[in-house]
């Protein structure tokens, strides 16, 4: 990138809306990359050639020629059908992550992916790519099923993860959590 010419998050670039590396019981290292969705929806727009006139499949297909361990073809029998919103970027966090794990970068032994979405955000739920239609109901489920090792990509609702969390154990988080439940009543309905 020339030196006068300024980077925007999130354009150009693939990225993660956090990431954190934790230490596991049997000494192994993991990082997590974080991508949180909140009112997301898709088209079902083509991707794969960019407005520049790009074809963005030339700029990853050597990730899914040479991936033997982390997409499952039998699932995803044509590259093309990841250039679609959300689709195309779960692929290049999926990768982003695979590849700091092949690199160890940080001394991480697993670097996976976790999706956070309200469970009610349907318009994000709805898959775009036409012929991924048929694998599962919605864009996690599929992307669940493409992603061949099951720790490398979880999904889970904000709800969830957020809606019966209990503070006592951590009173510094209590004025957090009055916060986010008075401002997203949703998380505990």
């Amino acid at each position: 990138m020339p030196k006068n010419q300024k980077r925007t998050r999130g354009a150009n670039f693939t990225s993660a809306d956090a990431a954190v590396m934790l230490e596991i019981e049997d000494g192994s290292r993991q990082i997590v990359l974080i991508e949180w969705k909140y009112t997301e929806s898709y088209s079902s727009t083509n991707l794969k050639i960019a407005k520049s006139g790009t074809d963005r499949s030339l700029i990853y297909a050597h990730f899914y020629d040479n991936d033997e361990n982390l997409l499952d073809k039998v699932q995803l029998p044509h590259f093309d059908d990841l250039f679609y919103e959300p689709f195309y970027q779960l692929m290049r966090q999926q990768y982003l992550a695979n590849e700091m794990e092949n690199a160890r970068e940080f001394d991480a032994d697993i670097v996976s992916l976790l999706h956070i979405a309200p469970a009610h955000n349907l318009g994000f739920k709805r898959i775009t790519s036409p012929r991924l239609q048929t694998i599962a109901q919605s864009t996690t489920e599929v992307w669940t099923k493409i992603v061949k090792k099951s720790n490398r990509f979880i999904s889970v609702s904000s709800e969830k993860l957020f809606g019966d969390f209990d503070t006592s154990d951590y009173p510094s988080l209590k004025e957090w959590r009055k916060y986010s439940t008075s401002r997203f009543t949703w998380l505990t309905n």
